[in-house]
């Protein structure tokens, strides 16, 4: 699975990008991609804080074959037993992010720089960041989704574009 999106059609950047010099527009878009991606502490690569959720509180009982609550069937049951190599050593409060999917998150220029895709081509992220994908689970626990990072980051984002575009525009002059 791989998580991409694009922003369009958002009347602020737009109004932004025309205000300024078509120069400092490759500059303004690298900045802004750069601060909704992020880092440890904001963007798509800083982790939403750990509580746990039991499977049963965001699936309830869904089984048609008698398997545990929360369970689709014993099959997934049994591999979920499995990968976490038993239920009474590994289940509670103890957090499992390996971060893999939080750190894969990078934005790829297109157009010459005039344009930028923010992708992430882990699994991972599909199932607790996608608008349309995201898991009950993740979501209950409080995993919050792109459009929702993206919303928080976006003041951040807009103010990241424009110290860039003043340090260029100073630059320039020189």
């Amino acid at each position: 699975m791989n998580v991409k999106f694009r922003i369009r059609n958002v009347e602020a950047v737009q109004s932004f990008l025309r205000a300024i010099p078509r120069g400092a527009v490759k500059v303004a878009l690298e900045a802004f991609t750069e601060y909704i991606v992020g880092n440890e502490q904001h963007g798509l690569k800083h982790q939403d804080p750990y509580k746990f959720v039991k499977r049963k509180s965001a699936y309830g009982s869904v089984s048609s074959d008698g398997a545990p609550d929360g369970y689709f069937s014993w099959k997934q049951f049994r591999y979920v037993a499995w990968k976490t190599k038993g239920f009474t050593e590994n289940m509670g409060s103890a957090s499992y992010r390996t971060g893999n999917s939080t750190s894969a998150w990078k934005a790829e220029p297109r157009n010459d720089g005039y344009r930028y895709t923010i992708t992430n081509p882990t699994p991972g992220a599909y199932y607790t960041r996608d608008d349309y994908g995201q898991a009950r689970q993740p979501a209950k626990v409080g995993w919050r989704k792109v459009s929702a990072v993206l919303a928080d980051n976006y003041l951040g984002g807009i103010r990241a574009a424009v110290a860039a575009v003043k340090k260029y525009l100073a630059d320039s002059k020189k």
